[in-house]
């Protein structure tokens, strides 16, 4: 899945936090932003559903995919596509660790940043927003992930050469969800350049902000 952020975006937000936390002080109230986003821990559909129901649900989702299928063909070469599968989950799921643990630290540091800021007195409305905003997009992500790793683990486990069509919908539904998470990264990497921006406003702020501090008290 080659949707991984640029480093050179991430690298340009962390700068700014660092930057940014320092400015603030070390001051945090964690009462001060109460509608601030925080990133979601998806409920797992592997945990509350059966793989039955997953499976009539899918079936239902791509029943014109599946109308034209060879069952019987298919229910011969299954077993060799799920072991390809099961190399493409391994490498998926490496990946996908990372990247929620990047997204989800970056908007932890963020929220932290917002909290910072109002408690110095700086106006953190735009970067609030900005944040919201962010953290939305993350969550969007850990959903459809989620939805990804149920459809991929069932195309994996199911017995296909006994629910050939079963296994079929399942691997339609895992490259839909597939793409879906490139769409979901690629707008978290758009989204990335009004972090940025929010990012440098606050610190034009701060330094504003210390700049009249200063000149108050030589």
């Amino acid at each position: 899945m080659k949707h991984w952020p640029a480093k050179n975006h991430l690298l340009t937000i962390t700068s700014f936090l660092c930057i940014l936390v320092i400015g603030a002080g070390a001051v945090y109230a964690d009462s001060l932003n109460p509608v601030l986003s925080s990133p979601i821990t998806p409920t797992s559909l592997e945990g509350t559903t059966t793989i039955d129901q997953r499976l009539v649900s899918r079936k239902n989702t791509y029943r014109t995919q599946l109308a034209g299928i060879n069952s019987v063909n298919l229910a011969g070469k299954c077993v060799l596509a799920q072991s390809a599968i099961t190399d493409v989950r391994s490498k998926d799921t490496k990946d996908e660790a990372d990247r929620v643990q990047t997204y989800s630290s970056l908007v932890t540091r963020l929220s932290f940043l917002v909290d910072n800021l109002s408690a110095q007195g700086v106006d953190a409305t735009s970067l609030l927003a900005a944040e919201n905003q962010f953290t939305g997009l993350v969550n969007t992500y850990m959903n459809d992930a989620e939805n990804y790793k149920a459809a991929i683990d069932d195309s994996i486990t199911i017995d296909c050469k006994s629910d050939p069509i079963g296994f079929m919908a399942s691997v339609l539904d895992a490259r839909k969800w597939r793409t879906q998470l490139g769409v979901d990264a690629s707008a978290i990497k758009k989204d990335q350049t009004s972090l940025v921006k929010a990012l440098s406003t606050e610190r034009q702020l701060l330094i504003t902000k210390n700049g009249v501090k200063t000149k108050a008290n030589p």
